[in-house]
């Protein structure tokens, strides 16, 4: 016996159409997802390599309230946590960084230089020339942030 539902048509369908159909137009949109293929191509010089079912690719954000550090009167840093990816301890993933923000941040140097990446963490330093203004207020006032990615072996 099939239980039938009314469309704002009009027309009649049984629920198990409906419910196939939502699962067809889910897996259009999850189905991407689940069939991503990522390969480590080059991995760092020395270091081991994992099996390539084990990487995984990982994002995140500083967000806009990052804590900065003051690095002399031009400068900042700031120490960046992988520690949810869960990577493998000794071996280092490839990351890529960017700063942004509401402002300024173009006139910022060193986004996309990673210092010390390990298993669990990367560095970033900046630098602003004194002439474009206060690294120091600017980073506050204009929100900046770092956007990263990193690509790793979980086993």
């Amino acid at each position: 016996k099939a239980v039938v539902s009314t469309q704002s048509t009009g027309t009649y369908f049984p629920s198990d159409l409906k419910m196939a159909s939502f699962f067809v137009l889910l897996m259009l949109f999850v189905g991407p997802v689940l069939t991503m293929d990522i390969h480590m191509a080059e991995p760092y010089s020395g270091e081991p390599t994992g099996a390539d079912p084990c990487l995984r690719l990982c994002v995140g954000t500083t967000g806009r309230r990052s804590p900065w550090r003051r690095y002399g009167d031009l400068g900042l840093y700031q120490d960046i946590s992988l520690e949810n990816c869960h990577f493998r301890p000794g071996l280092t993933p490839i990351v890529t960084s960017v700063v942004a923000g509401k402002s300024h941040h173009w006139l910022a140097e060193g986004g996309s230089s990673v210092y010390s990446p390990k298993f669990n963490t990367f560095r970033i330093y900046l630098r602003l020339i004194a002439e474009y203004g206060d690294i120091h207020t600017l980073h506050g006032q204009d929100e900046w942030r770092i956007d990263w990615h990193a690509v790793g072996y979980t086993c």
